[in-house]
């Protein structure tokens, strides 16, 4: 057997074992069993013991190695945080032993901590602090360093507090510093200090979550998730209306430039293997709906790639899509946005027209079927919330008015029967459009 996998059979098995046994409260104890194992990259599987009488860490199969002594009113602390397990949900910074007052007298270093030299204007220093000191922010966050989202990282820790034939058991398999949640007694516990403690009962060794129970890198990835889901976007955009200070001054005049940013990219509309420079931008007209954006995507120079044309062809495209039924439903849905796509000069790039016809051949569809018909055709987006499931489709609108389901996304579409959802990513399938329904009323 994998060893990763029995690892974690055998914390499985244990956890099932004790959790047979388990009383709701306990005060004593007699010995203490900890297991401290790990799958992924590389594997772990210890498993330790304190008795009372000694109060010696030692290795369950190896009762005459001894670590450590531990320290009994560690031991006392657990128990107690245990059985007064407190309920701060709506305040998730505190898991971590965090307030507004840390945020205030360290925002400023830990943002110096985080860029680590790289330059960022006096304009992002400022929004970068007071962003990090916004608790409702730094809540939001906090809630999502917790719990286990990768396929490649399998810590687990457990622990049996033990008394005669009775046995306390909590677990967890949490992946970010401090290893939160607990489980215990059908239950989610949420407390660093839970953490803390039982890194300290384990020995200094090298393949050990010791450190990740401590909390080691919290700093880091706390401040990588405020960066990614508050600044990153505003530093890109503010870097990017700098350099390209006139482009700006005339989007302005027609659209509002909800994002911006100069990027390496490889894409289906975009192309290269390893990422090109470009000038990415989402432009929205608000005259025309809330619910309607423009992608685009533009090269870097100024003089051969400029943004202008899409100022001159943004009315062609809206008038091609007034009829068009997934426009139209778009418009119509309270909770959707369609992007309609532009690329240097066209909405089809060349580098889309010939993605899309590699997925007519992997489809058994003749890739030349659509010769000759990607004169002024539209590529679009649609993304659709409802019941807090997302449905993502791609589509192809040619001027003849034929609709084609390039890519899907999601357990439904539209207002399209669950057939049309059968199969799933890129599908390159026509939709009659006598089929597309306007949305209900109440969707979400």
């Amino acid at each position: 057997m994998n060893k990763p996998i029995s690892i974690i059979l055998t914390f499985l098995f244990g956890i099932q074992m004790a959790i047979g046994q388990e009383k709701n409260e306990i005060n004593d104890w007699d010995k203490i069993v900890i297991g401290d194992a790990y799958g992924g990259w590389s594997h772990f599987d210890n498993k330790y013991q304190v008795k009372k009488d000694d109060l010696l860490l030692t290795a369950i199969n190896k009762p005459d190695s001894i670590f450590k002594k531990v320290d009994s009113k560690l031991i006392s602390e657990l128990i107690n945080l245990l059985n007064n397990p407190s309920d701060s949900r709506d305040n998730p910074l505190s898991f971590f032993g965090k307030d507004s007052l840390w945020l205030n007298q360290n925002a400023e270093q830990l943002w110096i901590e985080y860029k680590n030299d790289r330059k960022a204007t006096k304009e992002i220093y400022s929004i970068a602090i007071n962003t990090i000191k916004d608790i409702k922010k730094a809540n939001r966050v906090a809630w999502t360093i917790q719990g286990s989202h990768w396929t490649d990282d399998y810590p687990v820790v457990y622990v049996h507090l033990i008394k005669e034939n009775d046995t306390l058991s909590l677990s967890t398999n949490g992946q970010y510093p401090y290893m939160l949640p607990w489980n215990f007694k059908g239950q989610k516990v949420y407390n660093h200090r839970v953490s803390e403690i039982i890194s300290d009962l384990l020995p200094d060794i090298v393949q050990s979550n010791k450190q990740r129970l401590s909390g080691n890198n919290f700093n880091h990835h706390f401040i990588k998730k405020i960066y990614r889901a508050y600044i990153e976007d505003k530093e890109n955009y503010i870097e990017t209306r700098n350099k390209y200070s006139s482009t700006f001054k005339l989007l302005e005049k027609e659209f509002e430039i909800k994002k911006a940013e100069i990027t390496d990219m490889s894409s289906i509309e975009w192309g290269g293997n390893w990422g090109r420079p470009c000038l990415e931008m989402s432009l929205k007209d608000s005259t025309i709906s809330k619910n309607i954006e423009f992608y685009t995507i533009f090269g870097t120079n100024k003089l051969l790639n400029s943004p202008k044309n899409i100022i001159y062809k943004k009315d062609k495209l809206i008038e091609l899509l007034e009829e068009n039924p997934v426009y139209k439903y778009t418009l119509s849905c309270e909770s959707c946005l369609g992007e309609i796509h532009w690329v240097k000069s066209q909405s089809l790039s060349k580098e889309a027209e010939k993605s899309f016809k590699e997925d007519l051949a992997d489809n058994g569809i003749d890739k030349n079927k659509y010769k000759g018909k990607y004169g002024d055709a539209i590529f679009y987006e649609l993304t659709e919330y409802r019941n807090s499931k997302r449905s993502f489709s791609r589509w192809i609108f040619l001027k003849d008015g034929t609709l084609i389901l390039w890519q899907l996304r999601g357990n439904y579409l539209m207002n399209l029967p669950e057939s049309f959802v059968e199969n799933q990513g890129y599908i390159c399938k026509e939709i009659e459009p006598k089929k597309i329904t306007m949305p209900n009323i109440g969707y979400k």
